[in-house]
């Protein structure tokens, strides 16, 4: 187990501008994501993907500068779609799971998000795949990024090759 499990640090990536920035975060392996093959379920990759993807908009998004309340429900986002490349299964004594957070692409209204899922000993486990959508919560439609939106992203926009 993990000291500090939102704990996050920065780790080499392969960015847009060389800057090499990827949000990381732990994400703890549960005893009820288990099936009985002693295997995290499928199911559970995404929620774990989720869960790091909430650390990474807090990280972003919640701050003093941005303020809270209702600038908060304006950058609302919605998932589209997302993909899962399962790689090796994740077991209970994977865990805690460091969890890779970096931008594919960012568009008018959308943007890629990419959770590259490792097991404590660094070992790539699966790689989630999501698209984002700006939401406008009053006409329930797809609305265009703002401009902090698409500027603090692109900090962690990666070469997809």
């Amino acid at each position: 187990m993990s000291q500090n499990p939102s704990a996050t640090r920065q780790v080499p990536a392969e960015s847009a501008d060389g800057a090499a920035k990827t949000f990381t975060c732990e994400v703890e392996v549960r005893w009820a994501d288990l099936d009985m093959l002693g295997h995290v379920n499928n199911v559970k990759y995404l929620e774990y993907a989720m869960e790091a993807r909430v650390k990474f908009y807090k990280s972003l998004f919640f701050d003093e500068k941005l303020g809270a309340g209702e600038n908060d429900r304006r950058r609302a986002v919605v998932l589209r779609t997302t993909d899962i490349d399962y790689i090796r299964p994740i077991l209970a004594e994977s865990g805690p799971l460091a969890v890779g957070v970096a931008i594919t692409h960012i568009g008018n209204s959308s943007y890629g998000i990419r959770h590259t899922l490792r097991d404590v000993g660094g070992t790539v486990c699966a790689v989630v795949n999501a698209v984002m959508v700006g939401f406008d919560l009053e006409t329930q439609q797809a609305r265009q990024l703002f401009d902090i939106e698409r500027q603090r992203l692109s900090e962690y926009l990666i070469t997809v090759g």
